[in-house]
Order: structure tokens, then sequence, then C-alpha cells
């Protein structure tokens, strides 16, 4: 389809003398990959000046965009390609992972956005050639773009800390995976990381494949480097150990919410569900804990049925939200029966940047996925962990170990998907003892506090994220224009 754009300060800045820089945008379909890559195009289309036009255009197929074009003040232009739903079998409009509720449909999801879509994406880009492409490291790990003669710098939606780890095991054979998906016993991950790191529980036996996006986007990217979601400050020492294990140069660009906010300022700042914004209003600072485990993470009914009463027990307030459609929640008879004064159970999405950096969250429990670890800490809070699956338990150590912001409940069902079948349950004592200790010792709120000022000082002019973004366009534009 012919590139559809929107109200765009790029096409104002067509007539002056400074050429474009033209940048493609490829996102994998799932939320937690495509938010921070939409935010990375706006945060590129947004430094677009007279002296420095920069024309931004995502790649991606009618159901992923049709959200972004509803969106009035989109500063990129979006071009679609058609999803090959009969070829996987597929209904139309299934393009997404997070409507997959099962790992079958799931796998046909990713068929076809990492291989049969790739003919139309290189035709594409042969023949409307960018001066560079940043492809999610999906698309890297299974396809190279290489032989296309522009510069490809992969996006990791993920940390360098993580990509440090999954080098380090890579490199020594001699560390077991574990045999099944349960079976518990810790590792001191071996090489000379930054920092002592134990995994309390073995790699999945489907590490390689996990590993093998990490491990390739470092080819793909030896030439222009990697952008990786985050700020130099939470990954110090990490960034440093990856570039010289690797040779690779590291983009820190904190997108997920800090800079978006900063480059890319919205009308709204303001939670506009109304019963929702009233109830966090009535709240004391500090009071509340956030409870949510993103968009992919399904739990099983045991599981929820504890965590209810690990918070129940806690006599802490809650803000709860679980995916509209998930069958298996369910809570216990009287939980919650008290007409929403301590607690509130959403089902459905919620501006959770938003609500993370409301006065009345002290906390927030979750999943440990790249992107809530990266929004937590830029909103100072504590963070109390239950990863479930994919590198989401290396994230755990550097928020719990290295920086010490929040405690672990304790997870240790590993496995390489979400759509896993589990049977390890983290008891309701745990989560109780996990919640006060997090709500009661200020020690990790300080930390937490002082975390967020290194994530807001590194988005501002002169800030390490804020610089990184600009030598990074200047490069580019240096290769690609050579001015």
């Amino acid at each position: 389809m012919e590139e559809e754009g929107s109200n765009s300060n790029n096409n104002n800045n067509n007539t002056t003398s400074c050429p474009p820089l033209k940048i493609y945008f490829l996102p994998f379909p799932t939320p937690g990959h495509m938010i921070p890559m939409v935010h990375l195009a706006r945060v590129f289309a947004t430094r677009s000046s007279n002296n420095n036009n920069i024309h931004v255009t995502l790649l991606t197929t009618p159901s992923n965009a049709q959200p972004l074009l509803q969106n009035k003040q989109q500063q990129f232009h979006i071009h679609t390609f058609d999803f090959p739903s009969n070829q996987v079998g597929l209904p139309p409009g299934l393009e997404n992972l997070s409507s997959a509720k099962d790992g079958g449909t799931a796998h046909k999801v990713c068929t076809a956005v990492t291989n049969l879509l790739i003919p139309q994406i290189e035709s594409f880009v042969k023949q409307n050639p960018p001066h560079a492409l940043i492809p999610d490291f999906m698309f890297t790990g299974s396809f190279s773009f290489s032989h296309l003669g522009i510069p490809i710098i992969p996006f990791i939606p993920s940390s360098i800390f993580s990509a440090c780890i999954f080098e380090a095991i890579n490199d020594n054979s001699h560390v077991s995976l574990a045999s099944s998906d349960s079976v518990k016993p810790s590792i001191t991950v071996p090489g000379d990381l930054p920092h002592p790191v134990t995994l309390h529980v073995n790699p999945s036996r489907g590490f390689h494949t996990l590993a093998r996006p990490f491990l390739q986007a470092k080819h793909n990217g030896r030439k222009h480097g990697i952008i990786v979601n985050s700020f130099a400050e939470l990954e110090a020492g990490y960034t440093e150990y990856y570039q010289k294990l690797t040779g690779v140069t590291v983009w820190h660009l904190c997108i997920s919410s800090l800079m978006v906010k900063n480059e890319y300022p919205s009308p709204s700042r303001e939670i506009d569900d109304e019963y929702l914004a009233s109830w966090l209003g009535s709240k004391e600072p500090n009071s509340v804990v956030y409870i949510c485990f993103g968009s992919l993470c399904r739990l099983w009914r045991e599981q929820y049925l504890e965590i209810a009463r690990g918070i129940e027990a806690s006599r802490q307030g809650y803000l709860w939200v679980v995916p509209k459609d998930d069958e298996e929640f369910q809570v216990p008879g009287g939980f919650g029966d008290d007409e929403g004064k301590r607690g509130m159970v959403v089902r459905g999405w919620v501006p959770q940047v938003l609500i993370l950096n409301h006065p009345a969250i002290g906390a927030f429990f979750t999943h440990c996925g790249w992107n809530s670890v990266v929004e937590g800490t830029s909103a100072g809070l504590p963070m109390i962990t239950m990863p479930r699956f994919a590198e989401q338990f290396f994230n755990e150590r550097l928020v719990t170990e290295v920086h010490k912001l929040g405690v672990e409940v304790g997870a240790w069902e590993w496995s390489i998907s979400p759509y896993g079948s589990k049977n390890k349950v983290v008891s309701w004592e745990r989560i109780e003892k996990a919640v006060r200790m997090v709500m009661a010792d200020d020690t990790f709120r300080k930390r937490a506090k002082e975390m967020k000022e290194k994530a807001c000082k590194a988005v501002q002019q002169g800030g390490s994220s804020y610089h990184n973004l600009t030598s990074l366009i200047q490069s580019l534009r240096q290769t690609s224009l050579g001015g």
C-alpha cells in the first residue's frame, strides 16, 4: 500500500536546503515491542527541523496501523504490507501477538511476520531506499538485511544487562540448561560481569532460541550500533562491558516514557477514566500497590487466587489490572467486598505510565517485562517482582540484586514463552511478605527516587539519552548524506 501520512512536521521541511534524512522503522507486532518502537519513531520525527530534516516512516500491517492512524498528531508516515493471513491459517485482522491465546496461534503470527512478510519488506526497501533501517531485533534474529546496502541499526526492546547475560552464558558451555521448565537450582552467571549475578533458576531449555535475536543483533549492529530502550545510568558498567566484549556501539535512548514526554508533549497528561482518577485521588501518597503483568503474561487460576490472598493479607491498597479477555482470572470469595475502599480491579487497558507517576502509587508489582522496568524506574517506584518467561528473570536481577530497588516473590518456573503450562504456584505468604517489605522500607523508595532523578536528567538536554539521540542522528547523516 502507499505511504499514509498525517499531520507531520517532516512534510513542511522538504523545501529547505537541508536534504532529508530518510529512516524506516520496522516494529515487531506485540505491544512490548511495538509501543517503544512507535515512541522511537516519534522522537526521531520531533527532532526534524530546517537544519535537521528527518523523514520517518513506520512499516507495519493494516490492523497494527489502525490505532496509530487515529492519532491526528502523528508526526511520521505509515506504510502497510498485506498480512499473509491465509498462508498461515489465521483469521483476518489477527496480526498481533497480543491477540494470540495459545502457542500455536502465536507461532503462526511469528511465521507470518518474520518469514512471509520479508519479501514485501525487502521489495519496498529496494524500490524506495531509505538512508537507514531500524528493525526490531526479532527480525534480525531470522533475517539479515545487510545485502540491502543501507545502514542497519537493530532495536533491542530489552536491556543491555540481559544481552550481557546471554553473551556470558552462551560463551560458557559448562553452564547446564534446565532439563525442564520447572527446575530450580541457582547458578552464578559466569564471566567477569560488573556485579556478581545469581539466577535462582537455571535458564530455560529454550535458552538458545531466546538468545538468538540478542546474539544476532550484535552482528547486524557491527557497523552502526544497536539501539536500546534504556538509559545509561540504569545499566552503568554493563554498557561498557558489552561494547568491549562485542565491539558494538550501544545507543541508549530512554524512549518508553520520559523522552517521549520531553520531545513529544501530549495535549492531555491526565487519566481520562473519571472513576479511576477520582479513586486514586482519594488515596494517601505512596499507599497503593499497582499490580500489572503486561499484555502477554497470562497467569492461571491458582496463581491469581494466591496473589489475591497475599494482597488481602498485606492490608495494602491496590490497583490490579488484568487483561479484559483473561478467562483464568479469579479471586477468592469476599475479596474486594469493601466497595473499592481499599482496592480496585480493572479489566482491560489503562494508561500505565500516568498511573505509575500518580502520587498515590507506592510500589509496582510487576512481571519484569523490560518496558515495565523502565517505566517503573522512571516513575521512581520500588518493585515487587514475579517474572514469568523470556528474559524477565534477567531483568529481575538488575532490579533486585544489582540496584536493590525491590523484592522478589520467589518465582522460579521459567519458560521461553507465555503460552507454556505452569504448575509451580508462588504462595500468598511469599507475596504478602514481599509487599509488606517494599511498602514498609523507605530504603527501597529512596533508591528508586534517586534512579528516577538519573532518568529525568538522562532525557534532558545534555543528558545521556538526549546526547545519544543527537549523536546517532549526526552519525547517520554523516554516513548517508555526507554532512
